[in-house]
């Protein structure tokens, strides 16, 4: 398996395990939901690279 691969599975796996709660925590703050959606996306992308970079990079060479 390349390690994109295991990247965009991973990215698949967090929208789809927290994008619901996240949604719900940032519209209970009152905020928009095009700007929570965009968060929530830069959120799951930071943790993503840094799994790819601290994670992946050692284990699928």
């Amino acid at each position: 398996m390349s390690i994109y691969t295991a990247d965009i599975i991973l990215f698949l796996l967090l929208v789809s395990i927290l994008n619901n709660p996240l949604l719900n925590i940032f519209l209970a703050l009152g905020w928009n939901f095009l700007f929570s959606e965009v968060l929530i996306g830069v959120i799951l992308l930071a943790i993503v690279v840094v799994v790819h970079k601290f994670l992946f990079s050692k284990f699928l060479k």
